[in-house]
């Protein structure tokens, strides 16, 4: 991955592991994704926030990889984007298009006992399990890694229906520990409404 990446300022948030389908209509984007995909590297997507913060977007996204594109009925570019690596943005610019470029650095978070941290929340294998097996989801081209809390806080958190600030606090945990207390309550929230 290069450390110098066009950023993407989305109102989601791309979770590591998950797959995006995006429409791109703005010239700087359409020019964007072609200068990926001839460059062979793919971009950032980042959450836009209404905040005081350099151009109003968060301090970390994901780095995503562009696996799929074609042109829409509507006339728009339609990509497929996995998402890879959680990273953190530094040393915003914008260029004349209005284009964000900036310094990628990816996050490596802290090592966990995954076994015993997933023995902790059987609660959420759980549901992950049923919700993979549903015919709509069991489409999707996602892989979860059970073994690994990171892969399964991940997906079960882009599949139930969290708002996109709720996932930017998954994907600024600290480590997956962190990660995994956090789903829980969410997943407690929802199971009360």
């Amino acid at each position: 991955m290069k450390n110098h990446l066009p950023v993407f300022p989305l109102g989601l948030v791309a979770l590591p592991g998950s797959i995006q389908s995006l429409q791109i209509f703005e010239p700087r984007y359409l020019k964007m994704i072609k200068k990926c995909m001839s460059d062979n590297h793919g971009f950032v997507i980042v959450l836009k926030i209404s905040d005081t913060s350099e151009f109003g977007i968060s301090k970390k996204g994901t780095y995503v990889e562009i696996i799929d594109f074609n042109n829409l009925p509507n006339g728009l570019l339609g990509i497929t984007v996995k998402s890879e690596t959680k990273v953190s943005i530094n040393n915003i610019c914008q260029l004349e298009d209005g284009l964000h470029i900036a310094d990628i650095k990816p996050v490596i978070d802290p090592e966990v006992d995954n076994q015993a941290l997933l023995a902790e929340y059987p609660e959420i294998i759980s549901i992950l399990s049923q919700i993979i097996k549903h015919p709509k989801v069991n489409e999707l081209p996602i892989e979860v890694d059970f073994n690994s809390a990171d892969s399964v806080a991940y997906h079960l958190a882009g599949l139930i229906p969290l708002t996109s600030a709720q996932k930017q606090n998954l994907l600024e945990a600290f480590d997956a520990s962190q990660r995994l207390l956090i789903l829980s309550k969410y997943i407690e929230k929802i199971s009360t409404l």
